[in-house]
């Protein structure tokens, strides 16, 4: 029997599942509704919820709510001063199951190669670490940088299953005054996702921009630059770092109405905000405090960046999708008390079993 007749057969209850989550509750983010049962896991896919199932093992989550995994939809790893394998360790167990990351801070110091260390290191993590291509290196021509990225260092990074799309465009005025080089790095992306960086860009010039094919944006500092850039068909990343604060000004602008269009994300945030504060678990509950509903807070932090950056396998706790799975004691307070990522429990023998990777 393959993996796919596998995971058919135990969603009709034909085979005990691979793990069940008893006693809980899932929270819709379709429908905003709970949905009372069990989730039946097969391998690293959910294979059924919201009905009674047998399974080889099975986990006691009886009184919690259980959440997608969260996404943080655009940050720097090296701002949190620690490597890829710290950064899982300290944030997947608040419930961040996937991060989509811009590594430029290392390809600025040693080019591709930096860009190819954090590629091998996202295959020995429990999160699912997704590395975008660096787009600007040097990041100005005011700064002195140990490399220089063309268009061309880029192309062979595209084929790695971590590789999604090319990172922030910092080089706005490249892009709405077509320099070669930038043009270059555009056509090679062409039809994948390009991330965006226009902090205060309007009118025609975001017209322009956008046109280039940037459909995400996490520079937005007020409610009506977010409205101008949501209204002309980009995804706003509300960001909240350790010096970029902008949550309290767009908190207004994400309602449920919105909240298919608006993401979650860090940028750079400091291991000393992560310790004392949390990470997008801390982005949840002040949205949620300031009068954010559940439902369009939940559905940011997950379905909504999933669907952003084209990441069909996951985004809601529903059949044939991805086993990430939070489970917490009340929406409002977003603590994790179990965390799964891809059907693994998300414990200390999990991180001592990962793979490890020599020093770049």
């Amino acid at each position: 029997m393959d993996d796919l007749e596998r995971r058919i057969a135990q969603a009709r209850g034909d085979l005990p599942a691979d793990l069940v989550l008893r006693g809980g509750q899932v929270f819709d983010l379709i429908t905003g509704t709970m949905i009372p049962g069990d989730v039946a896991i097969c391998g690293d896919c959910i294979a059924g919820i919201g009905a009674d199932y047998d399974g080889t093992r099975i986990l006691d989550v009886n009184g919690l709510t259980l959440v997608p995994g969260f996404i943080d939809t655009h940050l720097h790893v090296e701002s949190s001063l620690v490597t890829p394998f710290e950064f899982d360790r300290c944030v997947t167990p608040r419930g961040i199951t996937t991060a989509i990351c811009d590594p430029h801070e290392i390809a600025n110091v040693i080019g591709p190669d930096g860009i190819r260390w954090f590629q091998a290191a996202s295959e020995h993590l429990l999160m699912d670490l997704r590395v975008q291509l660096s787009s600007c290196v040097p990041s100005t021509e005011m700064e002195t940088s140990g490399a220089r990225i063309e268009a061309k260092d880029l192309a062979p990074l595209m084929n790695h299953p971590s590789a999604i799309g090319l990172a922030e465009f910092m080089n706005y005025p490249g892009v709405i005054h077509r320099d070669p080089a930038a043009m270059a790095k555009l056509a090679l992306f062409a039809g994948g996702h390009v991330d965006g960086h226009c902090p205060q860009l309007t009118g025609r010039d975001l017209n322009a921009y956008i046109a280039a094919g940037i459909r995400t944006e996490h520079e937005a500092t007020t409610a009506d630059e977010a409205l101008e850039k949501l209204r002309k068909g980009m995804r706003v990343l509300i960001r909240e770092g350790s010096v970029s604060k902008d949550l309290d000004a767009l908190q207004p602008i994400l309602t449920n109405a919105t909240s298919a269009y608006l993401c979650l994300c860090t940028d750079d945030r400091n291991p000393l905000d992560i310790g004392e504060h949390g990470h997008l678990d801390y982005m949840i509950r002040r949205l949620i405090a300031l009068g954010t509903s559940p439902l369009a807070a939940y559905r940011a932090a997950s379905l909504s960046a999933a669907e952003a950056f084209g990441l069909k396998d996951r985004g809601l706790i529903a059949p044939g999708l991805r086993a990430d799975i939070v489970a917490l004691d009340s929406l409002q307070d977003c603590r994790a008390r179990l965390v799964l990522t891809a059907g693994r429990v998300v414990d200390d023998a999990a991180f001592a079993a990962r793979g490890h990777l020599a020093p770049v």
